[in-house]
């Protein structure tokens, strides 16, 4: 699990688009991985007691962070509610960056 600080460290990627739906979350989530032939798929995550299965990946890049990298997912869930999820490698640990609350 993460703490505060660990869940902050990074600078989210999400924007508020025109409609102003997204909302920055920057919380530590649990979720649930496939790591096979050297890439990590988020197959489902936990948020406020609630689990999500992931339907697509709908975009995934990396970010360094010194010697560790960020790699953020943008995620659909099978309700086509939007987030963004990053797992840290200094930390070994998953956050829940940003959604768009309204899908």
């Amino acid at each position: 699990m993460l703490s505060d600080e660990d869940a902050s460290h990074h600078e989210t990627t999400c924007e508020t688009g025109l409609d102003g739906m997204i909302q920055e979350i920057n919380e530590p989530v649990t979720v649930l991985t496939r790591f096979s032939g050297g890439q990590l798929d988020p197959l489902r995550f936990k948020w406020k007691n609630r689990v999500f299965d992931v339907d697509r990946v709908t975009g995934k890049w990396e970010e360094h962070d010194g010697q560790y990298k960020l790699h953020y997912f943008s995620v659909l869930t099978s309700e086509e509610d939007f987030y963004e999820l990053v797992y840290n490698t200094r930390t070994m640990g998953w956050t829940l960056s940003c959604t768009d609350l309204d899908g």
